[in-house]
């Protein structure tokens, strides 16, 4: 059982892996693609219900773009990564379909804005198609956008905020947008994940909200997620291994498995409240890039 904090569904997939004798788990299909020297796309495939308990994960397709050294990009970089997630939302995006696109998150809390950022960089298409038609092509997709706030400053439910609009116009799909937890501090706004099983907005920081999904809006949700906290616990194991790896005399670590590790350093840390959430130092220079990637690859994928 994974006990770990990690809302990535690869990272899921690669600790049962270890578990397992053969390597293999049924109900669950990867596959990894290198685009280029600093672009991967992993995809999980859980199949069934099996698949679904070994992950903690609803069926579906859970797709990661892990972009290396994102901090150092340049023009062609940005441009390749966005080409690459406009691939991908456009395999799971049904095409004509007019799209309300949501940005989760608090705006005012840097590691939970990314939602909001994104909205506010996006190309919106309803108002216009309603009042001035004549000043778009013909065949251009409705689009339109919402960032619902949080819980805690409009005192209603994401999804029943969601869920309002939904019933109140004609809506073929939502794109939603949120921030997530790994359990891999590397991969802190490097990550975008996309997945067709729709999102609790909340997750990345353990305060799981009214789900937002086929189910309980009736069209089809697509969530884009980025990992932007990682628990102190998680930081110290990746320690751990790093020391083990760079210095002989942390060798009798080697016995240890990531689980143990983490499991023992939890245990010190939680009840003293020290399991914190932590996000990287240049957080908001790492969200500015991830807001351009993601608000142009969905401009691009409409």
């Amino acid at each position: 059982m994974i006990d770990f904090r990690t809302d990535l569904a690869d990272e899921r997939a690669e600790m049962c892996k270890a578990q397992t004798p053969k390597g293999k788990l049924d109900g669950i299909e990867t596959e990894n693609i290198n685009v280029s020297d600093y672009l991967e796309v992993t995809r999980v495939k859980i199949l069934n219900e099996e698949g679904s308990k070994k992950l903690d994960k609803k069926i579906g397709t859970y797709t990661t773009i892990n972009i290396k050294d994102i901090e150092l990009i340049d023009k062609d970089g940005l441009e390749k990564a966005i080409e690459v997630l406009k691939e991908e939302l456009t395999k799971v995006i049904t095409p004509n379909s007019s799209i309300l696109v949501v940005g989760l998150g608090n705006e005012d809390t840097t590691a939970d804005s990314i939602g909001p950022k994104v909205v506010k960089n996006l190309k919106l298409t309803r108002h216009i198609l309603k009042y001035k038609p004549e000043l778009l092509e013909e065949g251009t997709r409705e689009i339109s956008a919402i960032s619902p706030g949080v819980l805690g400053t409009t005192g209603i439910e994401t999804q029943e905020i969601v869920k309002a609009v939904v019933d109140k116009i004609e809506i073929g799909g939502i794109i939603v947008i949120d921030a997530l937890a790994s359990n891999d501090i590397s991969r802190l706004l490097k990550t975008i994940q996309i997945c067709d099983t729709g999102i609790c907005p909340g997750s990345g920081v353990q305060n799981k909200r009214k789900e937002i999904s086929l189910d309980t809006m009736g069209v089809p949700v697509i969530a884009i997620g980025v990992p932007t906290v990682v628990e102190a616990a998680t930081i110290v194991a990746n320690s751990f291994d790093i020391l083990v790896d760079k210095f002989d005399e942390f060798n009798f670590l080697k016995d240890s498995t990531y689980q143990d590790k983490y499991r023992l350093i939890k245990t010190v840390l939680e009840p003293c409240k020290y399991n914190l959430a932590v996000m990287p130092k240049e957080i908001d220079d790492l969200v500015d890039n991830m807001k351009e990637i993601i608000a142009n690859g969905i401009n691009e994928a409409l």
